[in-house]
């Protein structure tokens, strides 16, 4: 063998190897309740029990937006007082879905461009109210694009119906006294701040572990796999049976951190919606002293 001929052969072996590791890490959502690739969309599109909600900025959507796809924003969901960005009440969510023609069996799909974090809120709101057919799309806008899905600067025809939701799932939703007997030592958890670092050192709840929601996605955008939120989360010292809270200022980051740790088998997670917003405001206690998260043995990339 020649010597080109040998440099030829090691160069596609590492390329081979190179792709192979990609895949593995770039673990594709086939199988889940709660995500879907924007491949699966096609079909979807196409049903008339499915809803395609665009969670993006109304100059976003008024840009070019999914075929169908009617925009719906997480503010739309929220209400600003007594802090902003808390999870609307029952009457306003039922308002909002029977406008825009959702009904309680209609298949509810939601893609973003935010990481996940506007389509992780929507997400979590519908469930939280009890609609349990909601997926979210993963890596949103750029996946869509990605996949050479049609694009479409007109507006849907929606035909009102009716929703009827489901009380607040209250285990859904931790309140500040349930913080804070996390944070004082009176009950067994863990408290999750999902914000920067920069966030995280002008101020956070004691006791608090920071792993900000950026660290949930692969260099790519995309949602990182099952398994490796899981391991990412168990490297921290975070048993999949343990109570946990999680969030960030006003808990939208955290609503897409839940989506995935849900996902990775964590299922006694709570978000404390009203977040960093309404700590800060209240005579409650801050960490005089905060430690980084403890960096993943994952491949962040």
């Amino acid at each position: 063998m020649s010597q080109n001929t040998k440099k030829i052969v090691a160069v596609v072996a590492m390329l081979s190897l190179l792709l192979s590791l990609t895949a593995c890490v770039r673990t594709a959502y086939t199988d889940s309740d709660r995500i879907i690739e924007a491949n699966a969309l096609s079909e979807m599109m196409t049903d008339s029990n499915v809803v395609i909600i665009d969670a993006r900025s109304t100059e976003d959507y008024n840009k070019g937006h999914l075929e169908g796809a009617i925009h719906l924003p997480p503010s739309e969901l929220t209400v600003s007082e007594p802090v902003s960005g808390l999870i609307a009440p029952k009457e306003q969510v039922e308002q909002v879905l029977s406008a825009n023609g959702i009904g309680n069996d209609t298949t509810v799909v939601v893609y973003d461009n935010a990481k996940g974090v506007y389509s992780g809120r929507v997400w979590w709101v519908l469930k939280v109210y009890g609609h349990d057919k909601v997926f979210v799309v993963n890596n949103g806008e750029a996946a869509i694009v990605a996949e050479g899905l049609k694009l479409t600067l007109d507006i849907p025809e929606v035909t009102p119906v009716t929703y009827t939701a489901q009380a607040q799932n209250t285990e859904m939703i931790a309140s500040i006294e349930e913080v804070m007997a996390i944070a004082d030592g009176s009950v067994e958890g863990c408290i999750v701040d999902v914000r920067s670092q920069a966030e995280f050192d002008e101020g956070a709840i004691p006791t608090a572990i920071l792993h900000p929601h950026t660290k949930n996605l692969y260099s790519d955008g995309t949602f990182r796999s099952a398994k490796d939120i899981y391991l990412d989360y168990n490297d921290l010292g975070l048993s999949k049976d343990e109570p946990i809270i999680l969030y960030c200022k006003s808990s939208f980051r955290a609503t897409q951190t839940v989506l995935l740790m849900e996902e990775a088998g964590y299922n006694n997670v709570k978000v404390y919606d009203g977040a960093w917003l309404e700590w800060s405001t209240k005579d409650m206690p801050k960490a005089e002293k905060v430690e980084t998260t403890t960096p993943s043995s994952q491949d962040a990339s």
